[in-house]
């Protein structure tokens, strides 16, 4: 089996930031939407999305990073009123119960909120932006490889399991976490 050379792994990078900017785009998209229909439903879309690009990332071989060091890459964006917003939106439904590690003996459930698991993709995906605008797409590939198998990967699997149980529970029992099963039933989106 032959080596990857740089050049070939700076080309995947360079594909998969396509791939990493359209997730940021749709997240973005859902910014400043009030409906929650609709957000839960982009939302199903770009996690599911990111997920993808992320489970093609962790097929790769370990990613070495080329500097013993990450690069600076400036500050970090600020996304605490986007997670706000995004909170409001979702508010009765935000927070979900998830095993964080199904491994850990005995495994105990903890308390999560869907906003900050979106923010934090959002943020692990906009850093690795960084360093593949600054012309480092191993950098940015090494970054994004390691912080899904780190944080996002796991944080947008349980998101998303918490997203799919409030459509289902919409869809199959007519209510909303949030809503109780006397109330009308979610319109179809």
């Amino acid at each position: 089996m032959s080596e990857t050379t740089d050049d070939e792994l700076a080309a995947v990078g360079n594909a998969f930031a396509e791939d990493v900017e359209a997730v940021l785009d749709g997240l973005r998209s859902l910014d400043g939407i009030t409906d929650p229909e609709e957000v839960v439903a982009g939302l199903l879309v770009e996690l599911s999305r990111a997920l993808t690009v992320g489970a093609r990332m962790a097929a790769m071989p370990r990613l070495v990073p080329p500097d013993r060091y990450e690069p600076d890459t400036g500050p970090d964006i600020d996304l605490d009123d986007v997670r706000v917003r995004l909170a409001s939106v979702l508010d009765g439904f935000d927070t979900y119960v998830e095993v964080f590690d199904p491994y850990d003996d005995p495994a105990s459930p903890a308390a999560y909120r869907i906003s900050d698991d979106v923010i934090s993709l959002a943020a692990a995906l906009a850093h690795g932006m960084q360093h593949a605008r600054a012309g480092r797409p191993i950098e940015a590939l090494w970054w994004w490889q390691f912080s899904f198998l780190s944080s996002w990967g796991g944080e947008t699997t349980s998101a998303l399991r918490a997203l799919q149980s409030v459509i289902s529970r919409d869809r199959i029992v007519g209510a909303t976490p949030a809503m109780s099963p006397e109330d009308p039933p979610l319109d179809p989106l």
